[in-house]
């Protein structure tokens, strides 16, 4: 078919780095075959979901700076085999390095699969369920407002991420009844039940 036919929208309308430029990754507009196939490239070094020949995904770890970041699906394999990639490491090893430990004391009893109507109407933990189901629904809308032709919301929905964090942290702390903690329900509020 051609560039010409294929890349035919608004240049504009494109999510570029923006919020994220200071992170590893690479967040690129795709206007041609050139930038498309930096995109693709970009997400088999991040590793969503590739099965390939390095764990790493080529950029520097953000919270370990001496080290290259493992990429996210070698990550997710890490915790399911319970140990850490370290420098030599294969997809066909597997990780060798450190047990990745659990702390049971950091782990909160929840309610399987919480409801609002698991709480009375006005109760403290279904206001704040409510609270955090508006905020959620936000960031949603803000993100599909970004990717469909409002690049500018990201950075908005950047700071609605933040705010949804400490709702959740807040809503996680309280306790009901049964000694459990409370958790969002992540429930749809139409935009004009979001006041």
């Amino acid at each position: 078919m051609g560039e010409d036919q294929v890349f035919t929208g608004d240049p504009t309308r494109q999510v570029a780095g923006g919020p994220f430029a200071h992170t590893a990754g690479r967040l690129s507009p795709v206007t041609d075959l050139s930038s498309a196939l930096a995109a693709l490239k970009e997400i088999v070094e991040q590793g969503e979901g590739a099965a390939r020949a390095d764990v790493w995904d080529g950029d520097i770890d953000l919270f370990h700076p001496e080290t290259k970041a493992v990429s996210h699906y070698y990550r997710f394999k890490e915790l399911a085999l319970g140990r850490r990639y370290q420098p030599g490491d294969t997809p066909e090893s597997g990780p060798t390095g450190d047990v990745v430990t659990v702390d049971p004391a950091g782990v909160r009893p929840l309610r399987p699969n919480p409801r609002l109507d698991d709480h009375p109407e006005g109760s403290a933990i279904r206001i704040a369920q409510e609270a955090f189901n508006k905020t959620y629904c936000k960031m949603l809308q803000q993100l599909e407002q970004a990717f469909n032709g409002n690049p500018a919301m990201l950075g908005i929905s950047v700071g609605t991420m933040y705010a949804i964090k400490g709702q959740a942290q807040s809503l996680m702390a309280l306790q009901d009844d049964d000694a459990l903690a409370a958790g969002p329900t992540f429930d749809y509020v139409a935009p004009e039940d979001r006041g």
